[in-house]
């Protein structure tokens, strides 16, 4: 079992990733990208399209590394191949289904507001704690633009000193960069800072290893990591009994 944190002293900044840590699709992304094509009477299998998802993501990554925008691609563009992409791994051949194509540009806009995602019920009062407690609140995250839509859209965007998206500064986590981006924003050193994110290669581990404080949101019971040593919540709230 991951260690439990304690009580944490001297705590002057607290930078949060955002996907599955302060808000989560609304459904399964899968069911999401599926449902234009029941829509049009394409009988295709949710569990098919989460798998033609993740591959598709993966491969859209591996070649496009965030959202493509070194090679001058919109984060339009760079959705809009995922897809694709899913849909053709299911069968889905577009050339016969030009129905499809007004589909993509909704499903990319459901995802860029606050109407695809759902917040963790706790986490305004998390951040209200902290605000109170006069700490510096950011956010470091491998999102697209949309991070600046959602947060807004639930009403939390006011509570952060700082948003750093990594499509904005062109470095994504886990590169130590973004993180010590962060600590120059608010001129704090790493020693005072803690991050808290659910991914323990993404979020824990590079934080940890650029000096701050790290916990992990235990989400994501799929991924590996040392159960000993790993400082651990099982949700935002928990922080409010630590700083």
């Amino acid at each position: 079992m991951a260690s439990q944190a304690r009580r944490l002293a001297n705590i002057r900044l607290v930078t949060f990733d955002i996907y599955n840590t302060l808000y989560m699709p609304a459904e399964p992304v899968a069911r999401t990208y599926a449902r234009p094509l029941w829509r049009h009477g394409l009988n295709i299998d949710e569990h098919n399209v989460a798998a033609a998802f993740s591959c598709a993501f993966k491969q859209t990554h591996s070649q496009l590394p965030n959202y493509g925008c070194k090679m001058s691609m919109t984060s339009r563009q760079w959705w809009e191949l995922v897809i694709r992409r899913t849909w053709i791994d299911v069968g889905v051949n577009l050339s016969d289904h030009p129905e499809l194509k007004p589909e993509i540009p909704r499903l990319i806009d459901y995802f860029a507001t606050g109407a695809g995602y759902a917040i963790f019920p706790d986490v305004p009062r998390v951040l209200k704690h902290l605000r109170r407690k006069g700490i510096k609140v950011g956010v470091i995250s491998n999102m697209d633009e949309s991070a600046e839509h959602v947060l807004k859209h639930f009403g939390i965007r006011e509570y952060f000193d700082f948003v750093i998206k990594s499509i904005s500064v062109g470095v994504e986590k886990p590169d130590a960069e973004i993180f010590e981006m962060a600590l120059i924003a608010v001129n704090i050193p790493a020693y005072d800072s803690l991050h808290i994110g659910d991914s323990y290669e993404l979020d824990y581990l590079p934080a940890t290893k650029v000096g701050m404080k790290a916990l992990l949101v235990r989400r994501d019971t799929s991924e590996s990591f040392d159960l000993e040593s790993t400082k651990s919540i099982n949700s935002i709230g928990d922080i409010i009994k630590m700083i």
